[in-house]
């Protein structure tokens, strides 16, 4: 039983590993309690032997106008989500798309929560998914790093996130660092290219591409790999 009296009994394990075919997540919504806030997007990024092979991404409309705060954290406007789809179509879609994999995202137990309690409310499925949080498993790897927020990960593994607070934005950056972490034994101080990806034929959107810069000690060197959307 958790502090607002859900009792998630079918919720999945936390785990602390590495595994090679997984579902990266990441959800925005108007706030932090699943009881009384609304799920607005959701992005997943599917992986199989650590290559991306698919990604979801859908706006949700919500019963209620969402905040100007909001609006200006995620950039999605409630003329964005005038025509996006009900909630119950769009959870449909993504435990479709997640099937039975691990869930792995940064600070993703709040996520999971969310997606369980709105999954058994609007379509009465049990998330019964295991998942893995990025941030402990750098608690775990790299015990030099204190601050653990996402934006501090991303500068320590040299990843720039250009859209942040926007969900497939974040999975492809959380999957990033899942990847900087899971090859990485010692202390990170570089990065591997991220793999081109073409989204275009999913989203008829134009995002900036995704920028990252590995440094050692005798030089620096620029290094971009571009992600259309």
């Amino acid at each position: 039983m958790n502090k607002y009296g859900t009792l998630r009994e079918k919720k999945g394990n936390s785990l602390l590993e590495f595994p090679d075919d997984y579902v990266i997540i990441d959800i925005e919504t108007t706030g932090f309690s699943p009881r009384n806030c609304e799920i607005i997007e959701i992005g997943a990024v599917k992986v199989r032997d650590n290559k991306i092979t698919s990604v979801f991404q859908m706006l949700i409309k919500p019963k209620n106008p969402i905040s100007s705060y909001i609006t200006n954290l995620t950039g999605i406007t409630n003329h964005m989500l005038a025509d996006a789809s009900p909630i119950d179509e769009v959870l449909d879609a993504f435990v479709s798309f997640i099937g039975n994999n691990i869930l792995i995202g940064h600070k993703v137990n709040s996520d999971v929560n969310f997606l369980y309690d709105h999954c058994k409310t609007n379509i009465g499925h049990d998330l019964t998914n295991d998942f893995i949080d990025i941030r402990e498993l750098f608690r775990e790897r790299q015990r030099s790093v204190l601050n653990h927020q996402l934006t501090s990960l991303c500068e320590k593994c040299a990843i720039q996130n250009t859209n942040a607070h926007r969900a497939l934005s974040d999975c492809l950056v959380g999957n990033n660092l899942y990847q900087s972490l899971k090859y990485h034994d010692g202390s990170i101080a570089c990065v591997e290219e991220l793999d081109s990806l073409i989204l275009a034929t999913e989203f008829n959107l134009k995002h900036s591409p995704y920028k990252k810069k590995c440094q050692n000690l005798s030089a620096r060197v620029d290094r971009f790999s571009g992600i259309s959307l």
